[in-house]
């Protein structure tokens, strides 16, 4: 290292008068230059940058703290004052009614796919009840969730009618389309978005594969919160969910 001077030298000054030295910060600053920034990381996710990505396939999100602290605050929602009150519950709506928009949007296309499987097995099951169908839907699509199938284990013939559909149907997608892809009409407005749950499928007279749609207008605010976020952030005109089948089924 260079050795520090003094730059106004007195002569005549006596160097046992000399002020002490401050310590140097040059050795310190020139670590803090030469060590490397640590990169920062993305937490979330892949964004549906595949249009026809396997649900299962996507990365686990980990469980927000959110809605953990938001109960804690609710919980003492007298101890604080009235702006963090109103706050706090706007916020906890707005995650709540996230929440049932996102149930109701899967829901909806279960219902879909129930009620193409009872037109298409009502010949040979005659009396098997919608419910039921419903059942062998969630077991195809692999859903688990207690708030959409409930907490009654799912029925035998469910199972054996999920083994019988799966020779007829090969794949099923839901598809959210931007309102500006979706097909006009005279009777169908441009500004709501569209769902579509299509259903790919061999019919018993026919090897050749055929396609059963349902398509559905869906208005901003009913769309699926990770929809929505994948619109914004990555601008693509169509978003594809694979149902069925999924990886190791």
């Amino acid at each position: 290292m260079n050795k520090e001077h003094n730059t106004f030298e007195n002569k005549d000054k006596d160097s046992s008068e000399k002020l002490p030295k401050q310590p140097s910060k040059v050795p310190e600053v020139a670590q803090h230059i030469q060590s490397p920034k640590k990169p920062l990381i993305n937490e979330e996710h892949d964004t549906f940058e595949n249009k026809d990505k396997d649900l299962s396939e996507k990365l686990p999100k980990q469980p927000s703290k959110v809605p953990e602290v938001l109960q804690h605050i609710q919980s003492h929602l007298s101890q604080v004052p009235e702006l963090v009150k109103n706050v706090t519950n706007t916020i906890w709506e707005g995650l709540t009614s996230t929440e049932k928009v996102d149930l109701q949007q899967k829901q909806q296309v279960y219902d879909n796919i129930a009620q193409f499987l009872q037109e298409r097995l009502q010949v040979d099951f005659q009396k098997v009840e919608f419910k039921t169908y419903l059942q062998t839907t969630y077991i195809l699509c692999n859903e688990s969730d207690p708030q959409v199938v409930g907490e009654q284990p799912l029925s035998e013939l469910a199972q054996k009618l999920a083994t019988k559909v799966k020779d007829l149907i090969l794949t099923i997608k839901v598809n959210y389309l931007k309102h500006q892809e979706v097909p006009t009409s005279d009777t169908a407005a441009n500004s709501e978005h569209l769902r579509q749950t299509e259903i790919f499928y061999i019919d018993r007279n026919n090897s050749k594969p055929n396609v059963f749609r349902v398509d559905e207008q869906v208005e901003w605010d009913n769309l699926p919160g990770d929809v929505r976020e994948s619109f914004i952030k990555e601008d693509l005109p169509r978003i594809s969910f694979k149902l069925y089948p999924q990886e190791g089924s």
